[in-house]
């Protein structure tokens, strides 16, 4: 049986922290067990204690990018044991910045790392599980990267190039696990097809950044989703619930929001 267990995100469940952040335990049939993301502070340990997880023994963690909502618990992971190799796109350690109402803030990895490993394109973890990096942007598809900047004068767009995702292959069929999906749903699905031929996915976990979404993006991001036949959405943390409203009520098939504590077997 393979496993996703919610480590951290905004809201939490049973009395869990919660934060503007994301972070997940990844477990697939074998045994496999790596660590995705680790939120934004060292609350996802104090979570994962709770849930029965002990992070310090997964065989490596993956990032999805380096923003600090994603990376900021990284020095506590250090500190409560945890040895195994960190991949991430080579671009992760890049500062960034992002404007919020009426000022530009940093919003990169909090501690630049040392030590990592630069994944270009795919990398399978486990027999089960493939990270996949350097996602193509399409002319036309949109992306999110309203308000990212590569300057602190916000001059220069940050592209977030280490935009990465994982897959998850389960008895129930394959589910595709989202940092915050900066390259863009539709983006990454045409990846996922393209890098790993996978043409229909089983479901879909993470943050799809559609909180800033426009009507038009939205009913693209739904033709996608349809045409991949998914048939079980868990999205939190930057999809936004109007979002997560839209979807619920124009798809067939099950959704649910995102929180912390919450356990997926599939």
């Amino acid at each position: 049986m393979a496993r996703i267990s919610i480590l951290v995100d905004n809201t939490g469940d049973d009395g869990l922290a919660s934060e503007w952040g994301l972070a997940m335990a990844l477990e697939d049939d074998a045994g496999g067990f790596w660590l995705w993301d680790t939120g934004a502070s060292p609350r996802f340990l104090d979570n994962a204690q709770a849930m029965g997880v002990d992070p310090a023994r997964a065989q490596g963690l993956a990032l999805s990018h380096g923003h600090y909502d994603h990376t900021g618990g990284i020095p506590a992971l250090l500190r409560a044991g945890f040895s195994g190799p960190i991949l991430a796109h080579a671009g992760v350690n890049r500062p960034r910045w992002a404007r919020h109402k009426d000022k530009i803030d940093p919003v990169g990895i909090p501690a630049p790392l040392e030590r990592f490993e630069a994944v270009s394109g795919a990398r399978q973890l486990t027999p089960d599980l493939t990270l996949v990096t350097d996602i193509p942007r399409l002319p036309g598809l949109p992306q999110s990267l309203n308000n990212l900047f590569l300057d602190p004068q916000g001059h220069t767009q940050d592209p977030v190039a280490d935009d990465a995702f994982v897959l998850l292959q389960t008895h129930r069929g394959p589910v595709l696990v989202l940092g915050c999906c900066h390259a863009g749903l539709e983006n990454t699905l045409s990846c996922l097809r393209d890098r790993l031929g996978i043409q229909r996915l089983y479901g879909m976990v993470g943050g799809a950044h559609l909180h800033d979404a426009d009507q038009e993006r939205l009913d693209g991001a739904l033709r996608a989703l349809v045409e991949c036949g998914v048939e079980y959405l868990c999205l939190g943390h930057c999809t936004g619930q109007a979002a997560m409203t839209h979807l619920a009520c124009a798809l067939d098939c099950r959704v649910e929001p995102l929180c912390s504590g919450l356990v997926l077997d599939f």
